[in-house]
């Protein structure tokens, strides 16, 4: 079991850290920290940050996560991803802390079209991917007690993701394009959140897959977005690789084995499930 009296939530303001905040309470002392409050980038000012909160657990959710947009600003993506990890990492050692640092099925290339394992190894095809990889070895080089969670795309209630574009594209659209050209897992933010607190208080340590049951592409989920609440005012129309306007790459098939989590009796959500109530409580029509 893992002491979890104080905890340390970086990027507190952004959509997984409002997640973690939302499910962190009771008996925990829990210190959110902002972007504005703390560059993850500089080493010292980290060291110095967490040194003074000396937490028992790091929750990590800050992060350059615009996939596209590392492509164009490499320097930014590498800095705020791979170097803010090694940071809190280190810092994370100097107090004994657990850092659970969320990582990505972006990590994979999709070449072998079945679940990727725990174990599987990596290679990225996009330099968001490679800042998460390069995270990963950061952590797993820094921290001796670390928790890497993988995971697929998220939405919820908190942040912005594909979900809450299609929402807001419903109301002025009469076409929608989707792509099609991605199976991976969409994922509920408190569902994520939920396992990743499990994991903590059972002490567990190492890398684990933690992604919504079931897979979809975009095109998929934006279709199931308009059966849920009804809406047959739109059309939806799939898009191919290559098509549309994307700095990045992507695997066609990133899909996370979820095997290890379900041996250890920590279940998720199916995605239909768990976006079919976040629509019924969120979405207005």
């Amino acid at each position: 079991m893992t002491a979890l009296k104080k905890a340390m939530v970086v990027g507190a303001g952004g959509g997984l850290g409002r997640a973690f905040l939302s499910r962190l309470g009771g008996d925990v002392q829990v210190v959110p920290v902002y972007h504005g409050e703390l560059d993850v980038s500089l080493r010292n000012d980290v060291l110095t940050r967490v040194g003074e909160i000396r937490p028992d657990v790091i929750f990590y959710a800050v992060g350059y996560a615009d996939v596209d947009g590392c492509e164009v600003d490499r320097w930014r993506a590498y800095l705020s991803n791979r170097d803010g990890a090694e940071h809190l990492s280190r810092a994370a050692a100097d107090v004994g802390a657990l850092l659970v640092y969320p990582s990505s099925d972006l990590i994979f290339d999709g070449v072998r079209l079945v679940p990727y394992r725990e174990e599987d190894p990596p290679n990225p095809l996009s330099v968001y991917g490679d800042t998460k990889l390069a995270a990963e070895l950061a952590v797993m080089s820094h921290a001796p007690r670390h928790l890497i969670l993988r995971t697929g795309w998220f939405f919820g209630a908190y942040g912005r993701s594909i979900v809450n574009d299609i929402l807001d594209a419903r109301r002025t659209e009469e076409v929608i394009f989707a792509f099609d050209d991605h199976r991976s897992q969409p994922t509920h933010q408190t569902d994520f959140v939920d396992a990743a607190l499990e994991l903590v208080r059972r002490g567990e340590t190492g890398v684990w897959n933690v992604a919504g049951e079931g897979d979809a592409t975009p095109y998929e989920v934006t279709c199931t977005v308009f059966e849920v609440l009804n809406v047959r005012s739109v059309e939806v129309k799939p898009l191919r690789r290559g098509a549309g306007h994307r700095a990045a790459l992507r695997p066609r098939y990133s899909v996370l084995d979820g095997a290890k989590l379900r041996a250890a009796g920590i279940k998720m959500r199916p995605w239909k499930d768990a976006l079919r109530g976040f629509l019924l409580e969120h979405a207005r029509v």
